[in-house]
């Protein structure tokens, strides 16, 4: 089956990566958020991509959160890809039993800069396996000043 039996969707709370990822779904939203959002399209049939405990950044460690999931519009009769339901179960419940999650937009820009960027490197090369990076990422500044 060919790349293009595959529709691919980004879920990203970091606004860095608006530009540079091909069918982005941004989310001005809490982490939580980003995960709850990925855990509704896992039971529709999409699939993860890369795991969404990615960096091992707990929630009061990591403002930003991204998923990168794909549907096979071949056809698995939308049953749920058993690993990726139960990584995206996992951590939504990690997140939910947390006594704070970190929001995006409550440290110094200089802080949230480092946080958007880390947030992006980690799933470069997941973007660009799958192809949706639009172009390669230059700089550090290119990536952090949105």
């Amino acid at each position: 089956m060919g790349l293009s039996s595959f529709s691919y969707i980004c879920i990203t709370n970091n606004p860095a990566l608006k530009g540079l990822v091909k069918h982005l779904e941004y989310m001005d939203a809490s982490s939580l958020d980003v995960l709850k959002k990925g855990r509704a399209l896992v039971h529709e049939g999409w699939e993860l991509l890369a795991s969404p405990f990615y960096g091992n950044f707990k929630p009061n460690q990591q403002p930003y959160r991204t998923l990168v999931l794909r549907k096979n519009n071949g056809g698995n009769g939308g049953l749920p890809d058993a690993q990726s339901l139960s990584l995206i179960e996992d951590s939504v419940r990690f997140y939910e039993n947390s006594h704070w999650i970190m929001p995006p937009g409550r440290l110094a820009d200089n802080i949230e800069k480092d946080f958007r960027y880390m947030d992006m490197i980690l799933l470069e090369e997941t973007f660009r396996q799958y192809g949706i990076l639009t172009s390669p990422v230059k700089s550090y500044s290119e990536v952090v000043d949105k």
